[in-house]
């Protein structure tokens, strides 16, 4: 598998792997229904867009970390920070809608293959900055007129609306569990090599005492 690159879109594997392998029965307690329904082939597909690659020293590993930014195709929630990249930019085929404030960490192994056509540097950076402004990194939303120059596409649904957009938001917070629960069972994996090996030492210590 190609080493996936900032800026390329990816699609979602829908066999998600882990260094802890968990049941049937665990499955449906971690992840919510749309997450099971996807993992069943019910659901269409999904993507991400690569913010940050692994680090050179993990590419080679299959537990390697990368930082994604989710996609959707749900383009009726179009606004200011959930922008819509049209088909022509992409490559995919289809409107995707921009989760700029939605960025996760996931496993390489449980992203499928890369698609479409990777966005240029001038689009990656604006959405980043978008996401920036929403969680307050930034004092000001990148222009509008920016945002239209470089191809992508805003909205405001209105105040009538934010409820709904809230509402998006859980349900693609809830979604991305899909991604970020096989990294935090990495985590959990590296943390109890990290005893065992202390255990280990601690024994061989005492012995050759």
């Amino acid at each position: 598998m190609p080493i996936p690159q900032a800026g390329e879109i990816w699609e979602v594997s829908r066999l998600v792997q882990s260094p802890l392998e968990f049941s049937r029965e665990e499955q449906q307690s971690l992840y919510p229904s749309s997450v099971q329904r996807f993992l069943a082939g019910s659901l269409p597909p999904r993507y991400v867009m690569i913010v940050k690659e692994p680090e050179s020293s993990v590419e080679a590993q299959q537990w390697a970390i990368v930082t994604v930014m989710l996609l959707s195709v749900k383009t009726e929630f179009l606004n200011d920070v959930d922008l819509l990249i049209p088909p022509e930019m992409s490559g995919v085929g289809q409107d995707l809608l921009t989760e700029t404030w939605h960025v996760v960490p996931a496993l390489t192994c449980n992203l499928l293959q890369p698609v479409g056509k990777r966005l240029s540097r001038e689009i990656y950076d604006h959405l980043l900055a978008v996401g920036d402004y929403y969680h307050g990194l930034i004092e000001e939303l990148p222009a509008v007129s920016e945002t239209y120059r470089l191809g992508l596409i805003s909205g405001n649904l209105g105040a009538a609306k934010d409820s709904a957009i809230q509402a998006f938001h859980e349900q693609e917070e809830a979604w991305s569990d899909v991604l970020t629960v096989p990294v935090a069972a990495y985590q959990t994996y590296l943390e109890s090599i990290k005893f065992t090996n202390a255990v280990l030492d601690e024994a061989l210590h005492l012995e050759q005492e």
